[in-house]
């Protein structure tokens, strides 16, 4: 199984040290400590509601309960795990490239009183070092658009997964009418690989043997938060253009590009070019 390549690896650590601290945790993560779009309905009264709402609606389509092994693939600060172990008594696993991700990953639960339930390690979600059959759900919550080799990746996923497995994921996706140039921007901006089209996703899915392949499009349930990110975004923008205008500073071109990230995800889901995508899959039984 082929690790994720170093360029992008570096590409990758680059950016979270750039934003998790700096912008991620106090500007979006907050008390939720999650770094992906809430789903919101006309009930929904805060972002970190909304965030939660997301972990419950991936969680009940994965039959997440009590006991349940979870492989957080791409796991940020732990928000995903530490809500899983925490709310649904969950054995929850998260990987990412970041040492200082993980340092913040085990203080957070430790504070959350779920260290025994969910533990942090630095490995590459592509080839983990974790044994075969070794959980009952994989979980990537916008994070597999940072994966190189979709096909790959997805080969590695199945044989961590027991017989019957759920790989349950949430991605930033190409919309129904996809636009080149913001495609551009958000993977670069955001240190990602490409805007897949949800049907590319379950055509993989299906190419490595996966069964039972869902797919829904989350977008109409995430406009709240892409309204709110784009609001935040163009805020940030605006105040580095005026310290460079009268102040001289020279923004951080890792910081400027996310947040014209940021303003072109969100836009983009509102015009069609980008989307929010939810996959549902279940490894068959291994043949004897």
């Amino acid at each position: 199984m082929s690790e994720t390549p170093d360029a992008l690896k570096q590409r990758v650590v680059d950016y979270y040290l750039a934003t998790t601290e700096k912008s991620l945790l106090p500007n979006w993560g907050g008390e939720s400590l999650g770094f992906h779009f809430g789903l919101a309905d006309d009930d929904t009264q805060s972002l970190a509601e909304s965030i939660a709402n997301t972990n419950d609606y991936l969680a009940e389509r994965a039959s997440v309960a009590q006991g349940t092994r979870v492989l957080d693939a791409g796991c940020g600060v732990g928000g995903s795990a530490i809500w899983l172990a925490r709310e649904k008594g969950a054995l929850a696993v998260g990987v990412t490239l970041l040492e200082r991700q993980v340092e913040l990953a085990r203080r957070f639960a430790r504070e959350h009183g779920v260290e025994a339930l969910a533990e942090f390690h630095v490995a590459d979600m592509a080839q983990t070092g974790f044994p075969a059959a070794s959980f009952d759900v994989v979980w990537n919550v916008e994070s597999m658009c940072h994966v190189a080799d979709l096909d790959q990746y997805l080969e590695h996923v199945k044989e961590l997964l027991v017989d019957g497995g759920r790989f349950a994921c949430i991605d930033l996706c190409s919309g129904p009418t996809p636009d080149a140039d913001v495609a551009h921007t958000v993977c670069q901006g955001w240190a990602m690989v490409a805007l897949r089209d949800p049907a590319a996703i379950e055509a993989a899915l299906l190419r490595v043997g996966f069964e039972g392949v869902e797919v829904v499009d989350l977008t109409p349930r995430a406009l709240a938060c892409a309204r709110a990110l784009e609001g935040m975004a163009g805020r940030s923008l605006l105040q580095l253009r005026a310290e460079h205008a009268f102040l001289g500073h020279t923004a951080d071109p890792l910081y400027e590009g996310h947040v014209r990230a940021a303003i072109a995800m969100a836009s983009g889901m509102r015009t069609g070019s980008t989307s929010l995508g939810h996959v549902l899959a279940r490894r068959p039984a291994r043949r004897t």
